[in-house]
């Protein structure tokens, strides 16, 4: 019984630490540069991330819509931009760990641009995707 009680102190104490950790960590630079490439309308799913492109008919309403539904997301937190300007960085951290992923929204030719992906770690279960297609959807994209 005791090991039992001892084993479960570590594991709550190495669970502890490891939020802790992730909290305290600052987002590396190079996670928060802008996505390079081309993509076409729909979404594009990789390991750990997504990007989602959309063509609406007023991009600017559109992301300024968008934008502020991001901007109003629980553990979120506007690192550049945000509904009034013309592009938007935001990190938004898992309730229960604080692993920090980054969001970058932005037009181009008509288009609006969603990429999400993962800072730490080499996958996410679709955390990211489910999170920019629900965005999307409150906005009405």
């Amino acid at each position: 019984m005791k090991w039992t009680l001892g084993l479960f102190v570590v594991i709550a104490m190495a669970v502890g630490g490891l939020s802790i950790w992730t909290r305290a960590r600052p987002v590396p630079a190079e996670a928060l540069a802008w996505p390079q490439g081309t993509w076409e309308p729909g979404d594009h799913q990789s390991r750990g991330g997504i990007v989602a492109v959309r063509t609406p008919q007023d991009p600017r309403a559109a992301f300024s819509r968008l934008a502020g539904i991001i901007a109003n997301t629980p553990r979120t937190e506007i690192r550049e931009g945000g509904p009034n300007a013309d592009r938007m960085i935001a990190v938004t951290r898992s309730r229960v760990m604080g692993f920090p992923d980054v969001t970058h929204v932005w037009t181009e030719d008509g288009r609006i641009y969603v990429s999400g992906h993962l800072v730490m770690g080499a996958g996410d279960l679709g955390v990211n995707a489910r999170r920019v297609r629900g965005w999307l959807e409150r906005a009405g994209l």
